[in-house]
């Protein structure tokens, strides 16, 4: 009888050890990867960077080839949800300011419109926090002659 306590014990503690295990990351196609912290993927062909914006002030990662950035900024200020974001002049990148919004789906979270040297761009914000409110930000930015190059990207950005 004892045994089989033993055994039984050992099957509720093994089933607890499985449960407290976190889950595996997202099983991507090949040539994506997984960003945990900001939950979504990009290509493994992209170069990472990470840079602290001190007009902003926060640290923004790029992954980019060639003329395009993929943005993630994982925590913006209390100034980044008041009012209509983004508004002119806002950092997108690094090297990226919005010229001009031409397109906003407030309601989802989405604007699209041209930086300041004549790229386009397309964003998603999540507002996140209790009282005090932060938002994370994920920006397509590419040139016009790269549009039809980048329908995945813009997806991703748009599914986030």
């Amino acid at each position: 009888m004892k045994k089989y306590m033993i055994i039984l014990l050992s099957i509720i503690c093994m089933g607890w050890v499985v449960a407290e295990k976190p889950l595996p990351p997202k099983k991507l196609s090949k040539g994506w990867r997984w960003h945990t912290e900001g939950k979504f993927k990009y290509p493994s062909t992209y170069t990472r960077t990470e840079t602290f914006v001190e007009d902003v002030p926060a640290t923004v990662e790029v992954f980019s080839k060639g003329n395009i950035q993929l943005c993630y900024w994982s925590l913006l200020g209390t100034w980044s949800t008041i009012g209509e974001f983004p508004e002119e002049g806002v950092w997108l990148s690094p090297t990226e300011k919005v010229r001009n919004v031409t397109y906003r789906a407030s309601s989802k979270g989405i604007a699209s419109g041209y930086t300041q040297k004549g790229n386009i761009f397309y964003l998603k914000q999540k507002i996140t926090g209790g009282e005090v409110r932060h938002s994370k930000v994920l920006v397509l930015i590419h040139p016009q002659s790269e549009k039809n190059k980048v329908s995945k990207l813009t997806n991703l950005v748009k599914d986030w």
